[in-house]
């Protein structure tokens, strides 16, 4: 069939190669259906059948979640290659190269080698060549004329090295020393420090003789004192009398006219030992370098004041006070705070020379410097019932003086001389003073009757006084006008 529709096709072609053709074949459509049958139609479906339901697609499975991948690992840097290694010189080798210029025959040499020397035993304080070290360094110091540092340093040997060859050849040393170099007087106190004190620390041994030399020989060797006591803060932090030695370089200071380092080393030990007992004299010491070398009178009585404060129990507090009262008197001319301060004085030191020198200057200072001479009487009153003795006999006198001159008082004036009569009845001012009474009665208030009664008393209460038969002859002669 196939071929057949194909021929039929194919037919009006060949026709067309012999003889033109005037239309086309009209039986096309014939062919075509021929050639192309239709298929049987498809059943429909019966209306009681029912439909097929849509088959639910299946719903996607959900995607596995990705997991996060791992972070890749740093690569190990590869190590840096070691740097090769330098050999470096030590103890001994710095020691060998010092001593050989010590050895040296060229004098520049051997004067520059003290500096090395020096160098070293500050570098390894500890090592085995340092006091040996040292010990050479002071032989070519007295060569160069510099024996103070040398001396300091050998008594830095004979304390260091207890018990040891080098404490015997730095004694013989340091006394050969003392006998070429120190003056008369330095040298006993200088020989006496050569003992070693009985302690088994080694820095507490050398903080015993820098103790000892600044209270017994300050102006010996200062600076190279001083700096061997530094040296003993910079290598033992556990000294067992810090505070002391700290004391020690105040001293030392104040003792060759360095003030304000002196100053500076007492606020030290102020600063670095809260429980040292040495804190009161520290700022009683402060204070009286403020007041007299540094001349700064407001900034010691700051100090006088703060041991005071801070210390109310300290025997230091008296000359604290004291010294405020001078100071607000002759420095700031504050006359009101030099008698509060003298007043305090006598509250807490009653009956005491102090409070006896207390009561004095403020009757001078009420009198003479406030314009006060009652109060000035007052105090001399007060003077002489904490006192008495001579020292009372004269505030009274002097308080009938005052009242005499000041005020022109003449009852207060006889008032004090009785005083003196009944109070110090066994004095030799005591018959003077009840009859000079009788007279102020006479002369000045007019009194006859009260001066006749005190003449009588004179003879009554001193008959074998020459002023007995004096006062009697003065009552009757009062009597008879």
């Amino acid at each position: 069939m196939k071929i057949l529709i194909l021929l039929l096709c194919a037919a009006p072609a060949f026709a067309q190669d012999d003889e033109p053709t005037a239309a086309p074949a009209a039986p096309a459509a014939e062919v075509s259906e021929i050639s192309a049958p239709k298929a049987p139609p498809r059943p429909s479906m019966l209306p009681d059948e029912p439909k097929p339901e849509p088959k639910a697609e299946p719903k996607p499975k959900p995607e596995p979640k990705a997991e996060p991948k791992p972070e890749p690992k740093a690569e190990p840097e590869p190590d840096p290659k070691p740097e090769p290694k330098t050999a470096k010189a030590g103890a001994d080798e710095e020691f060998a190269f010092a001593k050989a210029a010590a050895d040296d025959a060229d004098s520049a040499v051997q004067a520059a080698a003290i500096e090395e020397l020096g160098l070293f035993a500050r570098r390894y304080p500890e090592a085995p060549q340092a006091s040996e070290a040292l010990f050479l360094r002071t032989s070519l110091q007295q060569k160069a004329g510099d024996w103070q540092p040398a001396m300091a340093a050998l008594l830095r040997l004979i304390h260091e090295n207890a018990g040891s060859k080098l404490e015997l050849r730095a004694k013989s040393s340091y006394l050969e020393l003392v006998d070429k170099k120190a003056s008369r007087r330095q040298r006993p106190m200088l020989n006496a420090l050569v003992p070693a004190a009985d302690l088994p620390a080694k820095g507490d041994r050398l903080s015993a003789v820098w103790q000892k030399l600044a209270e017994t020989a300050p102006d010996a060797f200062y600076e190279p004192a001083a700096d061997e006591i530094r040296s003993v803060f910079a290598r033992f932090s556990d000294l067992k009398d810090a505070d002391k030695l700290q004391a020690a370089l105040a001293r030392l200071h104040a003792a060759n006219n360095k003030p304000a380092a002196s100053v500076l080393s007492w606020r030290k030990l102020l600063a670095l030992h809260p429980d040292s007992a040495l804190r009161a004299a520290a700022l009683l010491t402060i204070g009286d370098l403020y007041a007299d070398s540094l001349r700064e009178p407001k900034k010691a009585i700051e100090s006088y004041q703060e041991l005071v404060e801070k210390h109310p129990k300290a025997p230091e507090v008296l000359p604290a006070l004291e010294s405020s009262a001078r100071l607000f008197d002759e420095k700031l001319r504050q006359y009101g705070l030099a008698v509060e301060m003298h007043e305090r004085v006598v509250k807490l030191f009653p009956k005491t020379p102090s409070s006896l020198k207390a009561l004095k200057a403020i009757a001078k200072l009420q009198r003479d410097r406030l314009g006060s001479p009652g109060d000035a009487m007052k105090t001399l009153a007060i003077l002489s019932f904490m006192h008495g003795g001579q020292d009372g006999i004269d505030s009274l006198l002097h308080a009938s003086e005052i009242a005499r001159r000041d005020l022109k008082d003449y009852a207060r004036q006889a008032e004090f001389l009785r005083k003196v009569s009944d109070d110090y009845a066994s004095a030799r001012e005591a018959p003077q003073a009840l009859y000079d009474a009788a007279g102020v009665y006479e002369d000045s208030l007019k009194d006859n009757l009260k001066a006749i009664e005190l003449y009588k008393e004179v003879g009554a209460k001193f008959p074998s006084h020459k002023l007995a038969k004096r006062g009697s002859d003065r009552a009757v002669k009062l009597e008879t006008k």
